[in-house]
């Protein structure tokens, strides 16, 4: 997998940059996250509530990487993940949920 990785990073109101960010790990703090995938991204785009955000509309911490409905192909996914494999082409839309919660 290539080293370089880059993304759309808020930087304030009306400022946005693309820079190098960190490799995505499959964890959610200290422990492997086994529900989870990464994907490497063929496209996305900045939905309305990233546009708030960068129009000042709402707060967002300077750093926040933009851009999370974005279509990509597997390239890890953990033990628990039942339907994708690596190598598949997904969608992700805006609404995210685990699949196990009541909520869901």
């Amino acid at each position: 997998m290539s080293t370089a990785n880059r993304g759309v990073v808020y930087k304030g109101p009306g400022e946005v940059a693309v820079e190098s960010i960190a490799y995505p790990e499959l964890a959610l703090g200290n422990r492997k996250c086994e529900h989870g995938v990464i994907l490497k991204v063929v496209t996305t785009n900045i939905c309305g509530s990233d546009q708030h955000m960068v129009r000042g509309r709402t707060t967002a911490p300077s750093g926040l990487v933009l851009g999370h409905e974005i279509t990509g192909v597997v390239v890890e996914a953990g033990r628990d993940v039942e339907f994708l494999r690596p190598g598949d082409l997904v969608s992700v839309p805006f609404n995210i949920a685990c699949g196990r919660c009541r909520n869901c």
